[in-house]
């Protein structure tokens, strides 16, 4: 654990070395749907498409589905989800992926700052073969006073079941509610490869909209 730690403090200092690496400009963007049904209990479907090579052809149509539950009492929340996402390749041959997952989350107000934090395992692939995996992501947002505009910003790391980093994320952006019920979310991120022979640096453009039903 502690050479993990060690390892991850390291990553967060020099992410942006210089290696060999591919960078490319993608576009993010998804559609989110939510529902109460039961107490504490909601629902989420999520729809995404993303875009490659400078945003000029498609890389990735999915859908999530997330049950989420809040321990009563606490900012604690417990989620199950499945993701089926349609990848396709620079020559647009596709292959289906699955995705299913389990989440841990907190919550921690100072002030007007709100601090979360999200611990995912997953497990992703095929018919041919699975891969398991860890992910944190910790993000802080700033509630502006007499303004509905949130900043923030989010930090998340993968890393596999041999305890090598596989990537990092970093995120700017802000929320905006334009409806009691709808949300809009507006990004850019920065998303770079580890441990591989020729990694790959992503800058993403993402929005994102949540309706509440």
């Amino acid at each position: 654990m502690k050479k993990t730690l060690s390892s991850f403090f390291l990553l967060f200092i020099f992410c942006f070395s210089g290696f060999s690496q591919q960078n490319d400009f993608q576009s993010w963007s998804s559609v989110r749907l939510s529902k109460k049904i039961y107490k504490r209990t909601s629902v989420y479907v999520k729809e995404g498409i993303r875009f490659r090579e400078n945003s000029s052809i498609i890389s990735k149509l999915y859908t999530d589905i997330k049950v989420s539950h809040r321990i009563k009492k606490t900012d604690l929340k417990f989620s199950m989800g499945y993701r089926i996402s349609n990848t396709y390749r620079v020559d647009l041959t596709n292959e289906f992926i699955n995705r299913f997952y389990v989440d841990y989350s907190s919550e921690y107000n100072y002030n007007r700052f709100i601090f979360n934090s999200r611990e995912r395992i997953q497990i992703q692939g095929n018919k041919e073969s699975y891969s398991p995996l860890f992910r944190h992501k910790l993000e802080a947002s700033y509630d502006v006073r007499k303004t509905p505009f949130e900043p923030y910003f989010q930090f998340e790391y993968f890393l596999n079941f041999s305890e090598e980093f596989e990537k990092l994320r970093y995120t700017l952006g802000f929320s905006y509610p334009i409806h009691k019920k709808v949300n809009t979310n507006l990004y850019y991120r920065i998303q770079k490869e580890l441990n591989r022979s020729n990694p790959e640096q992503i800058f993403i453009l993402g929005t994102s909209l949540s309706y509440k039903l």
